[in-house]
């Protein structure tokens, strides 16, 4: 999730990649926030996490209007998040995080699903046919 302001000329919904300054970067999706002051953006653990930044740290953002449906999305669990965890993790957690969410997903990137009592950290590990793409409904996870 990815805050916007005004003055970036971006619509809400829109796919937007991040660049941090180790070299990581992700895309998400914009949303409007008029709380947010004009030359900040808000962005969630989630996505700090997969930048490596923190709090006040630099980060470019760009528009990306090009990201294609993926095709398939291989997607595994952390080992340490799933301890005591029974049944299938596909019909608990990922398939109502991903059904009719149209959510950008890049490989490599982590993210956190609640379901239950608890949650579990699941990582990207692989897109395709691009390293971007949009989970469709349609989408082989």
């Amino acid at each position: 999730m990815f805050y916007i302001t005004r003055l970036m000329q971006l619509l809400i919904s829109d796919d937007i990649y991040i660049k941090g300054k180790k070299i990581k970067d992700t895309i998400c999706i914009a949303l409007a926030d008029d709380t947010c002051e004009e030359p900040k953006i808000r962005m969630n653990k989630v996505v700090r996490s997969n930048l490596r930044v923190r709090l006040g740290d630099v980060v470019s953002v760009h528009h990306c209007p090009d990201v294609k449906y993926g095709q398939r999305v291989h997607i595994l669990p952390i080992d340490d998040t799933i301890e005591g965890v029974t049944g299938n993790l596909f019909d608990a957690y990922l398939k109502s995080y991903f059904l009719e969410a149209y959510r950008p997903v890049r490989k490599g990137d982590l993210f956190l699903v609640g379901g239950g009592m608890r949650s579990i950290e699941f990582k990207v590990i692989e897109t395709g046919p691009a390293e971007y793409c949009v989970v469709a409904p349609d989408a082989e996870i």
